[in-house]
Formats: C-alpha cells, sequence, structure tokens
C-alpha cells in the first residue's frame, strides 16, 4: 500500500523559512494560486529541484536588506577526508587575534542560501569577528551523516588554521540555525575528546530531534527521510537531543519562536543544558514563527533575533583567555 502524504507548498515553503501560510501569502500565491492544500501518493510528491525552487523564491522574496561591506572575504576550500568544501571567510578589518564565529545555515537539510551570506555579514560587523560559513553538502544527493562529518572536519580546520585567519582558537563561537542547529549539536556531540573547546554556542530555532515523532517535525517528514536515508533516528549524531551527558558543553543561548512547530524541540535543549549545569539562556521570541529565510537574509522580522545574538556574542567574546 502506496503511504498518503499531506503536503501544502506553503507548508514546503514553511521548511526554510517563511514559516506560517499568513507569512508566506505572496510566495505562496506565487507558487499555488489557489493555496489550496494537495494530497499526493508518494510517487507524487514534489522533488528535491521543486522544493529548491521554492524556497528560492521565498528566500528572493523576503531579502529586502543590501548586504553590508565588510573589510574582507575571501572563499577557500577545505578537504574533509572525502570532499573538498567551500567555506567564505569574512573579516571585519585587519587585526589579529580575534573572535571567530563558525556558521552553520538552515535550509531543512536540502537547501542553501548560497555561501555569501547577509547574515554572516552583518556578525562579522556587529561583533568585530572573524566568520566562518560552511557550504556543506546536500540531501539527498549526500544524506546522513555526511554532512555532520563535514561540519567536523571544517570545525577542525578552523581551530588548526586560527592564527592564519586572523582569529583566536580559544574564542571559537559555533552558530546554527534550523537545520544548522542540528549539526552544530551533531558536531558537539561527535567530539567526545573534548579536544576542540568552544567558548560558546548559539542556536537559532534548532531541530535538534528528527525522531518521527518528535515534537513540529512532521511537516518536515520528506526532507527528514531525503537527509536519513534510513539512518537510525535516535542515533544522537542525527538527533543531537538524545546525546547521553551534556555535562562539560559549552554556555549557550538558544533562541526559540513562539508560534514556531520546533520551539519546543529548543526549549528541551535548553532544559537539558541547564540540568547538566551549562550557563544556558533560552530567549523566546514573542509573537514570531520559524525565521529561516529573514534570519539569513537579515530581513527586519528577524531583528530581535539578530540583536540578541548580536549582544550574546559581544558579552561571551570578552571573556579573558
Amino acid at each position: 500500500m502506496k503511504t498518503i502524504w499531506n503536503v501544502s507548498l506553503c507548508a514546503l515553503i514553511t521548511l526554510s523559512g517563511i514559516s506560517s501560510c499568513n507569512q508566506s501569502t505572496v510566495v505562496s500565491e506565487a507558487i499555488n494560486p489557489s493555496g489550496a492544500r494537495i494530497s499526493q501518493a508518494q510517487d507524487n510528491l514534489p522533488t528535491v529541484q521543486q522544493i529548491r525552487q521554492s524556497f528560492d523564491l521565498g528566500y528572493d522574496t523576503t531579502t529586502i536588506v543590501p548586504k553590508m561591506d565588510v573589510f574582507k572575504t575571501e572563499v577557500r576550500n577545505v578537504w574533509t577526508g572525502t570532499a573538498s568544501i567551500p567555506v567564505q571567510i569574512y573579516y571585519p578589518n585587519n587585526k589579529k587575534n580575534l573572535p571567530i564565529i563558525y556558521y552553520m545555515h538552515g535550509g531543512a537539510f536540502v537547501w542553501s542560501p548560497g555561501i555569501d551570506m547577509h547574515i554572516s555579514r552583518l556578525l562579522c560587523n556587529r561583533t568585530e569577528s572573524v566568520v566562518v560559513s560552511i557550504d556543506y553538502r546536500l540531501a539527498p544527493e549526500h544524506p546522513f551523516p555526511a554532512t555532520v562529518n563535514e561540519c567536523f572536519a571544517v570545525w577542525n580546520w578552523v581551530d588548526q588554521q586560527a592564527e592564519n585567519l586572523h582569529g583566536n582558537r580559544k574564542k571559537v563561537i559555533l552558530v546554527g540555525d534550523s537545520g544548522g542547529g542540528n549539526y552544530l549539536g551533531a558536531i558537539l556531540y561527535k567530539q567526545k575528546s573534548n579536544k576542540l573547546k568552544p567558548l560558546a554556542c548559539v542556536y537559532v530555532n534548532p531541530a535538534p530531534d528528527l525522531r518521527p515523532t518528535a515534537p513540529g517535525i512532521a511537516p518536515y517528514e520528506l526532507m527528514r527521510s531525503w537527509y536519513l536515508n534510513n539512518a537510525n533516528p535516535n542515533d544522537p549524531l542525527a538527533s543531537p537531543l538524545l546525546t547521553p551527558s551534556f555535562k562539560h558543553y559549552p554556555q549557550s543561548l538558544i533562541l526559540v519562536s513562539e508560534i514556531d512547530g520546533l520551539k519546543a524541540q529548543g526549549v528541551m535543549l535548553a532544559d537539558k543544558l541547564k540540568n547538566a549545569g551549562v550557563d544556558t539562556q533560552l530567549f523566546e521570541l514573542k509573537g514570531l514563527d520559524h525565521l529561516g529565510f529573514y534570519w539569513c537574509n537579515t530581513n527586519p522580522i528577524a531583528k530581535p533575533a539578530i540583536d540578541k545574538v548580536v549582544s550574546y556574542i559581544n558579552t561571551v567574546k570578552t571573556k579573558k583567555d
């Protein structure tokens, strides 16, 4: 018997950015003028190319702020052991010993906003930090655990190259939004030796639990299945919320949005960190849904989140070596 899926184009856009039909009227009407909910057999589900096109449209529609100029940018390719992964590096000035922000973008595991992002430029300027943004490979072409391994390898590279990047390896701050928050948790779990010691972590609307019954995960089922590719969702590399112990994890800021379906996952992550004795701030964005596109293209809707993250990073980076 074929599995029947309930999918709306509005929901597909939700997965990577505009998170409610109210917020996504322009985009959803451009793709599906009737706004009707579609019930399809599995064989007739949207292709990943169609989903990426809808995400591209959503991103373009919500991009209203020009990219900030920064002192310098460059693209480097990092060999991970299996592939050469591009990273874009942003420099706020020519100073040395700067904090480093290692940024993992969202995109429902299947989409990328592109290597040169508004949010990376803004964080670079407003926190006076070097920003390293990874352009990891995507599912379904590269399913779990490929991206986790790539994000982990680039983190090691950042640690080894910190001085060459004009940065301070003792002041590396990990930032991940949405699916990138999942990768952030996964690479923390992966480095069980604690050899890498980030100064702090920032999770924006994270999705740290990919079990099929996890709060808020149902609308993501198609992307979740592409990403996991039959892997065990109980593996902490896939669902880092299931990490056995959060003891010795770095201080963390977790941003959740009041009407985001994934809010409960972020709250549970914050609770686990706090219960393990980790200095953790949970910040709820009132009246907002999943930030997605708004976050990565620094749309004014995301301003409360951006201001909070900037303030947090500017506070923790003052910690002495």
